[in-house]
């Protein structure tokens, strides 16, 4: 009996927990795929997504089409895992090898001594369902997604687990059952048991999801903490030599020395890396030539949203008056309220921005009602604000874009009184710091290991680019030193 049980938990653990888990890997990477494709509106807005069909209300197809993403995706696979439950119960209770005293007649353990009862209960139709799930992910959905993603070089280590995850998989299925039917690996099967080898591919599967994402936070955060330590050292130095260069008598002669010192300053240069990792070097690609980091934010690091928001209220700043009349204020507010619609409502922006509950709420009592008088009302549940709604009538896209529906109806009601120019600072220098500490050092190390790796190699960020940021972060730090 000891025996059975085993088997019992171990055909269990292969018939629920193996799908189950497999099922869910593949949700995750196909919304991953989904926003990988979303990410890429931020460099190519015509990708942006279009309306869908009216009449939801009255057709099943409409409101097919209109459901979420996060839906369409998990209907599917959730409806697989039900079927998979069901079936493996079923069996379960059907078959008399785990309770000889009822079930299916012919259905009971055969063999004359344990070892064969043991290849037994090992074997038989009971176990088709899981290796059939294992080969339809690993030999078909896998291969797949991966050819659909294959140009995806992404940060977060995504498309290394997916490959890890499959070629890890393939031999699965074909080895088990090689073992199980093959009479010439009974010799084996003793020391090594057929399903050891489905066994191992889910170490693998459980190294690639578990240990190595694992591995990636405690570096992301250690990340995090020397940008942020490098930053404010710069910082000290900075303001510690711009006081002794303005209060000594060689303050003249100090500038000129970290000019020359700075004059082999080079964007891509290993050695200058710490001096990259700061505020004032951010500012400055924003400020002259964000494309470059935009490109990486939006393809690599699926944060595109954290730079456009920053460059589009760079723009709106520099489009302020300082003529003070209720037309250019109204103006100015329409413009800001654009802004709020596209990064920061929870009820429209399609990527919100990670922004503090204060400064959230903050912005939400300034520009929500105005955005409502002019969108209409929205429903979204604030625990779910990335769920990916498919546009429905009306929604953004092209034609019956919000976009064009703010362009179209400007607000012209009361501005509220909280709103200034300086709206958006907080949520500004808080971005900032976000992207200096998260995407601008994931992007200096990808520039200069591109740089390392071949010199004269065309890559999706031009090597032309990389060599004017590098002229002029270097010319900026002359000045700045």
């Amino acid at each position: 009996m000891p025996v059975i049980l085993a088997y019992s938990i171990q055909y269990f653990f292969m018939g629920i927990w193996f799908p189950l888990g497999v099922a869910l890997f593949h949700a995750s990477n196909s919304r991953f795929l989904h926003v990988a494709k979303l990410q890429k509106q931020y460099m190519q807005p015509e990708l942006r997504s279009k309306s869908g069909c009216n009449g939801a209300d009255s057709s099943w197809i409409c409101r097919s089409r209109n459901m979420s993403y996060t839906k369409k995706i998990m209907l599917p696979i959730g409806f697989g895992i039900v079927l998979q439950i069901l079936l493996t119960t079923g069996m379960w209770l059907a078959c008399r090898k785990y309770h000889p005293s009822w079930g299916i007649p012919g259905t009971e353990i055969r063999g004359d001594n344990l070892m064969e009862q043991m290849i037994d209960l090992s074997q038989g139709w009971e176990w088709w369902p899981s290796v059939f799930w294992q080969v339809i992910w690993t030999w078909i959905v896998a291969p797949i997604l991966l050819y659909r993603a294959w140009g995806i070089r992404d940060t977060m280590g995504w498309r290394f687990q997916t490959v890890g995850c499959c070629l890890s998989s393939l031999h699965a299925t074909p080895m088990f059952m090689i073992a199980c039917y093959v009479p010439a690996f009974q010799v084996i099967n003793p020391y090594y048991p057929p399903s050891q080898w489905i066994h191992l591919s889910i170490m693998f599967f459980e190294i690639f999801t578990i240990i190595i994402p694992a591995i990636q936070v405690v570096q992301q955060r250690r990340m995090v903490k020397k940008s942020a330590k490098l930053n404010a050292k710069w910082e000290t130095c900075s303001q510690t030599t711009t006081l002794r260069t303005s209060t000594s008598i060689e303050g003249k002669n100090s500038n000129i020395s970290l000019a020359e010192k700075a004059s082999s300053f080079d964007y891509l240069d290993e050695e200058l890396g710490n001096r990259l990792l700061t505020m004032a070097a951010l500012d400055y690609v924003l400020n002259e030539n964000p494309e470059p980091l935009q490109e990486f934010s939006a393809l690599s690091d699926f944060s595109g949203e954290n730079i456009a928001f920053l460059t589009r209220v760079t723009r709106w700043k520099s489009t302020l008056t300082h003529a003070v009349t209720e037309e250019n204020n109204l103006i100015c507010y329409n413009r800001a309220m654009d802004i709020y619609v596209d990064f920061i409502s929870m009820h429209d922006a399609e990527f919100p921005l990670n922004l503090p509950s204060q400064q959230l709420k903050q912005l939400e009592e300034i520009f929500e009602t105005s955005t409502r008088t002019v969108l209409g009302e929205a429903v979204v549940n604030p625990a779910t604000p990335f769920d990916f709604p498919s546009p429905s009538h009306g929604s953004r896209g092209q034609g019956d874009s919000k976009d064009h529906l703010l362009t179209e109806t400007q607000y012209t009601g009361e501005i509220p009184a909280a709103f200034s120019p300086a709206v958006f600072d907080a949520a500004q220098a808080h971005i900032k710091y976000l992207v200096l500490t998260n995407t601008w050092p994931k992007f200096v190390a990808e520039m200069q290991s591109r740089r390392k790796s071949s010199e004269t190699e065309r890559t999706d960020i031009s090597g032309d680019s990389q060599m004017t940021l590098a002229s002029q972060v270097s010319s900026f730090f002359k000045r700045l030193l």
